[in-house]
């Protein structure tokens, strides 16, 4: 039994804290104590997720064993910098969000013996106040960061995301995340912008934009080198859409919540490589645009 501390009470860290607990002595670091319920699709019960909570003051340097940071793109970095310290000699850190930043600076930080991991998954799921709906399964890749990964992902991954569905491991786990970023770009700012959920989007006036968005997602994976099909990239876009058809992106719920949405680590992330190869992406550009003119709207 493994002793994991998953960071915040979003809808993908409870769904992680409600397999793990299965198995596993889980604690959640959040701000408040409250007891958090899972509901499982159409069933009519919800349960209790068996876990502990902490603030991240009460934790003692250097203790924990296997740290989970599964919150919004834009706070990775301030996570890391804040719990690295409690890592200890010999932990692990998984980072798991939409998009893509870069906290290669971060990272660095960890001791040699200390492992850096990615969880890609699509587990869909949304929160409502205290309890998390589990609404899909989806896909999960599980990957190293740094060297100290390389040799302990596949014992890891067994132990903890073994019995997910759908489940696998890689060694390269970068072409997993830019076909990701690729399927959060052509579906989360669009259903996003128009309000609509992600099966919508299959409608043929968004297509264009579609196609358009993702030549320049694959245009500048290939700068970046890693090397990816345009075809490949519409085909799993469109197939997640259809996967979740009735699902509403992250990026849905947060503007209309009236919430920071992950634009800058999706089309900014586009946008600010490509600036640097003085590149111009003129459909990601736009939607940096329409989504940061829609937040500052809803801000209000």
């Amino acid at each position: 039994m493994a002793s994991i501390h998953i960071v915040g009470d979003g809808a993908i860290g409870l769904l992680l804290a409600q397999h793990l607990s299965q198995s596993h002595h889980v604690t959640l670091i959040t701000r408040t104590k409250r007891a958090v319920t899972y509901h499982y699709q159409q069933q009519s019960d919800t349960q209790v997720i068996a876990c502990q909570h902490t603030l991240s003051t009460e934790i003692p340097a250097k203790s924990i064993d296997t740290l989970i940071i599964p919150v919004k793109a834009y706070q990775v970095v301030d996570a890391i910098n804040e719990l690295y310290p409690k890592l200890s000699a010999h932990g692990s850190l998984i980072l798991s969000h939409n998009g893509m930043i870069d906290c290669s600076k971060e990272l660095a930080k960890l001791g040699s013996n200390q492992s850096a991991y990615f969880l890609s998954t699509s587990i869909a799921g949304y929160k409502v106040k205290d309890t998390v709906y589990h609404t899909g399964q989806g896909a999960t890749w599980f990957g190293p960061l740094n060297l100290s990964a390389q040799c302990h992902y596949q014992k890891l991954f067994s132990q903890l995301f073994g019995t997910f569905k759908n489940a696998q491991t890689t060694s390269d786990i970068m072409p997993i995340l830019w076909r990701k970023l690729a399927v959060n770009i052509a579906i989360n700012p669009l259903s996003a912008l128009e309000q609509i959920k992600n099966g919508q989007l299959r409608q043929p006036k968004y297509a264009a934009r579609i196609l358009n968005l993702m030549n320049e997602v694959q245009f500048i994976a290939a700068k970046a080198g890693v090397n990816l099909a345009l075809n490949e990239l519409l085909t799993l876009a469109y197939t997640v859409m259809m996967q979740t058809a009735e699902n509403r992106s992250s990026m849905n719920q947060d503007i209309a919540n009236n919430r920071r949405s992950e634009i800058d680590a999706m089309c900014g992330y586009i946008c600010k490589l490509a600036a640097k190869q003085h590149i111009t992406v003129p459909y990601n550009q736009q939607l940096l645009d329409e989504v940061k003119k829609c937040e500052l709207n809803t801000s209000v």
